[in-house]
Parts: structure tokens; C-alpha cells; sequence
């Protein structure tokens, strides 16, 4: 049946055709033979029978009178029937009286006998009067011989099948021409006929694979037939028209979809570079902003570092300063909330690790909230573990961002009881818990406390602040594959625990220093030169009331061009430059300055939150960065490092240890001392 299945269709007709006419032939051949055998024999069976009957007749009066010569000559004329091979004539006892074979020879068998037996037996049982056999190759027959109604003997004849078999192989021969020529005329004509399905059929078959191969809709079907084939043309025809109209209708949408699509795009490539322009407009914004805000404050924080040294201030200005200082670092907490939050947005918060002494860190933030906390007069439990490491790997200014969020939080909440800051370490993690006694937090808003702009407690009772601090928090701790989780009963207080990896470099213990107490420093080279490059001349005046005091000669450029030209002529031992300035900003001058100066330590300083200023000024040249408003101990600490200083503290040096002043310096400030001019002092 596979085979079949891969035939052709009009191959398949012809099959079915041929076998079927041959089918139809061989029976109806094969019954007509049949038939006509049978009537044949039968015929035969007649004949020997009527011969049975002469012969008997003629041989009555020689078995009446036992004259076997007068039967032998009766006998003697079969000779001429080809077709007998014997004749015996039995007595009324059985006994064989005469005996006749064809050409004189003697062919009685064993059979002959045998079937003599059967015939006296059935004729016995069965009264049988007539008996015949068919061999293969002979008909036996026997017959009584009756006269005047008595059985007076028996006749056996045999004739052989000659010419039955030979009219056998004439019709078995014609039966074969008729079939022959029958299957060559019924495949004449299937071939004709089976054109009349086919025909349609491959019509059908050459339209459709026209329309697979081609994606020609508008072609048809020619109709030849109204028969099955005809429906099935005109079905698929009209499958053909709804495609076709389908198709059109289709395209038409597919070109108002592009046309959509093209308006879309224009629209969404606007839209984008809209989006690109006001992003950058808000980068540019934030910088700006950012420089323009810590400019300023830069001086202030500046001068109140400087004011506090000063030991002829009393009380009342002393906490003035103080006014200054916690407005000012709460005025730039809130200008670094609101950057961060817009760097997180989009996606540039950059985790910028490095080695730092953990001890050393935890040391400066808890000085920091001890005295919060006093001011409070809440108590400030500290629970450090004793396996805490010394060396750690992580962003110092983003863990202290932190650390300094989650405790301001603790004590600005907590007006009574204790705020516990707790550092453990699990395997290669530290832990970090701060629990406080404070008002806490409602259920309902354990979730959104997270979100940005989020503070706990009604209206009327939420202390000041942008609600960022916790928000950016969160997202810091993600950025450094950490965790935070918040437990908190409302009017019991919070507990918040931080889950930080900080990669361990050492757990040897480290001296600290302080560079906060240093009042000057000792060199074989005094005193040191320092320029300083910068626009603002606060800027400028505080870095000079700083680092004059300490011993150092301060040089002093308002823009690159300027500093510049002082570095070929001074050569300073270091830099301190501004990145944003007129005519030769702070990253051109220090690359005309790298191609004289190779190992000249210069300090990029700006007021610019943003790490690409950080990379850029490295690129130009740069050996660091310190950012605006700048940290007296930070800016000590990069003197330490790239001048190799040994500091002289307050306590330990006597006073010819200090730095002497220039004849020509004190003849200067006595001269603007009497005339009144404190400007020009503290320059």
C-alpha cells in the first residue's frame, strides 16, 4: 500500500481499471469454461452410456448362450472409437467373460478390478445401475446388461480424456487470448477515460501550486466540468477571491501601519531627542547647579574650619560658627540627596571601591553622632565586636552616606531613651544594626518609607528633610550587593539591619592618625610651595587661611592661563586645581603643565559630583581628587601622601619647633595691621 501511495493519480486509475477488468474477465472467463467442461463431460458420460447400451444389446445372446465369439466380433467395431481403451463383459456372477483392449494389448489393472468391486457393491447396497469415474488421464463406466427386463450381465468401458484434454487446452488458451486482449483494451481505454478525472484534477493542481509558488491571488481556475471536480474548482476560486480581497484589504492595512509606524517613529525619534536634550540639559543643570551650590559653600564650611581654630572666639560665636557649620553640611547633605537620586534614575550611580582602614571609619562616625546624640541628650550605645577587620575593600564615601543616613534618622526620631549603633561580623560579612527607642514606624508603612519622598507619621508631626535619605539608602545598598531589612513598632522604635559584603584585606591592627590636630610639619625643603588654581577668590582665601598657618607658601591663580605661567616660573611642589575656570579651564592646563612637570603632584578640585569629572581629570593628568567643599583632613591626607610630610601636633612640638615668619611677611602684616586691614591679614 505505500507504493500505491506514491503512484500517480491517473497511474492509479489505470491500476484500478486494468484489475478490475481482469478481475471481471478471469471470473466470468473461468465460470464460462467451467460450464462448458462440465457439459463436456457430461456430454462424454452420455455417449459411453449409449454405447454401454449397443454393445449390451448385441452381447445378450452370446451371454444367454455362452458364445464369447460372437461378443469378440461385436466388440471388434470399437476399434474404430479412438477414444475406447477397454471393453469387459462380467457374467450375472461377476466373472469376466470377454475382454477387448485397444490395439490387442491387454491394459486390465489393478484399478479396472477396483472399480468393478465398487460398482457390485453399490449396486448391491444401493441398487445403483449406472456408475462412471473421472481420472486424470481416463473415464471408467459400467453398466448392467438387461434383456427382457433381467440383468443377465455387466459391461465395463474405459475411454481415455484426449480429447477432453486437449478441448481443456483449447479453452484454458482462448481464456487467456480474451483476457490479454481485454486488459490491453481496458488499458487503452483507462488511458482515455482516466483524463476525464485527471484532467480537472491537474488543472487544479497547477493553479494551486501557481498561487504556493507565486503568492498570485488573482489567478483562477478554469472550469471544464460541472461535475464534483467543477464544485471543487469553483469553491476554490472563491477561496481565491476572498484571499485575494483579504490580501488587498491587508496591505492597505499593512501601509497605514507603516505610514503609522513612520509617524510614530519620527514621533518617538523627537520625543527621543527631546528626552536626550532635556537629559542633558538636566546633567548640564545638576552640574552647574552642584558647582554652583558647593562654590559657595565651600567657603563657608571653609571658614568656619578656619574660625574654630580660633581660640579668641567666645562661646556665643563659637556656637554661631557651629549654626554655620551644621546649616551649611545640612544644606550640601540635601544638594548630594537630590544628585544621587537623579543619578540613580539614570542608571550612572558608579560603586568606586578601594582599600580603607574599617576601624578607622567606625572611629569618625561615631565621634561624629556622639556628640549629635549628646546635643540630644539621648545615650549613644556603641556595640563593636571584637573580630571586626582593619583593612576592608568598599566606597568609603557611599558606606559613610550610609551609615550617616540610618543613624541622623535614629536621633532625629528618638527624643528619649538610647540609639544603639552595632557593627558585627558574620563569615566574610558585616552586619550592621541601628535600634532606637524612637517613634517608629506605622505597619502600613514599613513598605513605602523606601520610596523617595516618603517620610513616616502625620503631617503635622514629620520632622524636615527631603524624605530621600532612606530611599537612596536602599538603592546604595543594592548597588553593592547588599541588603536591608526594617523591623519597627510604632511608638517603641526601629531596628535596622544592613547586610554588607565588604571584602576583608586585613585584620592586622593599624596606627590612626589624626591630621586634624596638626599645626605644622617637618622638612629638609621649608617651606613647601603650594599653587593654588581656582576662579573664586573665597575658594582661594580659605585654602590660604588653611594651609598658611600650617607653614605652607601659598600661590594663588584665578585661571589656568594664569597658573600656567606661575608654574614655569615658581615651580611649585604642588597643585591644587579648580576644573571649571575662564579663559583655560583646570583639565587644558594641567595637560600643558604635564609636558614639563611629569612627577609635579597636582589635585583636581571641584565642586562637581560627577565620577566622569573624577575620570577625566585623572586622564589630563591629574595624580587625585578632592571634591568641594573640601575637607580639611582629606586635603592634609593627599599633603601626607604625595609630599611625604611628617606632621608636628598640637602637644608634642615646642615653640622654636614652629615655623618662623618671614622678616618681609611680618613687616607686611604689621603695616595692614595698622591700618585696619583685616582682609588683608587673614589673605
Amino acid at each position: 500500500m505505500r507504493i500505491f501511495n506514491k503512484i500517480s493519480i491517473k497511474n492509479k486509475l489505470r491500476i484500478i481499471i486494468i484489475l478490475t477488468s481482469a478481475i471481471v474477465i478471469f471470473l466470468a472467463s473461468t465460470a464460462f469454461v467451467a460450464s462448458d467442461l462440465f457439459t463436456f463431460r457430461q456430454q462424454m458420460v452420455k455417449d459411453l452410456s449409449v454405447l454401454a447400451d449397443l454393445v449390451g444389446i448385441n452381447s445378450s445372446a452370446g451371454l444367454i448362450f455362452k458364445n464369447n465369439h460372437t461378443i469378440e466380433e461385436n466388440i471388434a467395431g470399437l476399434k474404430a472409437n479412438e477414444n475406447i481403451t477397454t471393453v469387459q463383459i462380467f457374467t450375472k456372477q461377476g466373472n469376466k467373460f470377454v475382454s477387448y483392449f485397444k490395439n490387442g494389448i491387454p491394459n486390465e489393472t489393478e484399478h479396472n478390478v477396483k472399480t468393478v468391486n465398487e460398482y457390485y457393491t453399490l449396486h448391491k447396497i444401493k441398487s445403483v445401475q449406472k456408475y462412471h469415474i473421472f481420472h486424470h488421464n481416463r473415464l471408467e463406466f459400467i453398466q448392467p446388461i438387461i434383456f427382457k427386463n433381467e440383468e443377465i450381465g455387466t459391461i465395463y468401458i474405459e475411454s481415455d480424456l484426449k480429447v477432453f484434454n486437449e478441448y481443456l487446452l483449447r479453452s484454458t488458451g482462448i481464456v487467456v487470448v480474451v483476457i490479454l486482449v481485454s486488459l490491453l483494451l481496458a488499458f487503452i481505454l483507462a488511458s482515455k477515460f482516466q483524463r476525464i478525472i485527471t484532467t480537472p484534477f491537474y488543472s487544479l493542481l497547477t493553479t494551486m501550486q501557481l498561487v504556493s509558488k507565486d503568492k498570485d491571488y488573482s489567478l483562477r481556475v478554469e472550469k471544464i466540468v460541472d461535475d464534483e471536480w467543477g464544485n471543487l474548482m469553483d469553491k476554490f476560486n472563491e477561496m481565491l477571491t476572498q484571499i485575494e480581497t483579504n490580501n488587498i484589504k491587508l496591505n492597505q492595512y499593512q501601509e497605514d501601519l507603516e505610514d503609522m509606524v513612520k509617524q510614530r517613529t519620527n514621533e518617538l525619534a523627537k520625543a527621543m531627542d527631546q528626552a536626550m536634550a532635556a537629559k542633558q540639559a538636566k546633567s548640564a543643570f545638576l552640574a552647574n547647579i552642584s558647582h554652583e551650590f558647593r562654590t559657595p559653600l565651600n567657603g563657608i564650611l571653609g571658614y568656619t574650619q578656619i574660625f574654630k581654630q580660633d581660640k579668641n572666639l567666645n562661646e556665643q560665636q563659637q556656637d554661631g560658627i557651629d549654626v554655620i557649620k551644621r546649616s551649611g553640611e545640612y544644606l550640601l547633605t540635601l544638594i548630594s540627596d537630590i544628585l544621587d537620586l537623579s543619578k540613580i534614575e539614570a542608571g550612572k550611580l558608579e560603586i568606586i571601591a578601594e582599600e580603607f582602614n574599617f576601624q578607622q571609619f567606625l572611629s569618625g562616625i561615631t565621634e561624629l553622632f556622639k556628640m549629635r546624640a549628646s546635643q540630644k541628650k539621648i545615650h549613644f550605645n556603641i556595640e563593636f565586636a571584637n573580630n571586626l577587620p582593619t583593612i576592608v575593600y568598599g566606597d568609603t564615601k557611599r558606606l559613610r552616606q550610609i551609615f550617616i543616613n540610618l543613624l541622623s534618622n535614629a536621633i532625629k526620631f528618638t527624643e528619649r531613651g538610647t540609639v544603639t549603633f552595632k557593627i558585627t561580623r558574620v563569615q566574610e560579612n558585616i552586619h550592621l544594626q541601628v535600634i532606637d527607642t524612637g517613634i517608629g514606624i506605622a505597619e502600613e508603612e514599613l513598605q513605602s518609607i523606601f520610596l523617595p519622598f516618603q517620610q513616616s507619621g502625620d503631617r503635622n508631626n514629620k520632622a524636615k528633610g527631603t524624605g530621600l535619605g532612606l530611599s537612596i539608602t536602599k538603592k546604595l545598598i543594592k548597588a553593592m550587593d547588599g541588603e536591608i531589612y526594617l523591623e519597627s513598632i510604632l511608638g517603641q522604635g526601629s531596628n535596622f539591619l544592613v547586610i554588607l559584603k565588604l571584602p576583608i584585606i586585613s585584620d592586622a591592627p593599624e596606627v590612626v592618625i589624626h591630621p586634624s590636630l596638626a599645626i605644622g610639619y617637618k622638612s629638609q625643603t621649608y617651606p613647601y610651595k603650594i599653587l593654588v588654581v581656582d576662579d573664586n577668590a573665597e575658594n582661594r582665601s580659605f585654602l590660604n587661611g588653611i594651609l598658611t598657618p600650617l607653614g605652607f607658601k601659598i600661590l594663588e591663580a584665578n585661571n589656568g592661563n594664569v597658573g600656567l605661567k606661575l608654574t614655569l616660573q615658581q615651580h611649585p611642589d604642588l597643585i591644587i586645581m579648580d576644573l571649571m575656570m575662564p579663559e583655560m579651564d583646570g583639565l587644558e592646563a594641567t595637560r600643558h603643565i604635564r609636558k614639563d612637570y611629569k612627577n609635579l603632584p597636582i589635585i583636581a578640585a571641584s565642586a562637581s559630583v560627577f565620577e566622569a569629572n573624577r575620570k577625566d581629570s585623572l586622564i589630563a593628568g591629574c595624580n587625585d581628587f578632592i571634591d568641594k567643599p573640601i575637607n580639611t583632613n582629606k586635603l592634609l591626607e593627599l599633603f601626607s601622601k604625595y609630599l611625604k610630610l611628617q606632621w608636628i601636633y598640637s602637644g608634642e612640638t615646642n615653640e622654636e619647633e614652629l615655623p618662623i615668619l618671614s622678616p618681609e611677611l611680618i613687616v607686611e602684616l604689621s603695616s595692614l595691621t595698622m591700618v585696619g586691614d583685616i582682609e588683608g591679614v587673614i589673605k
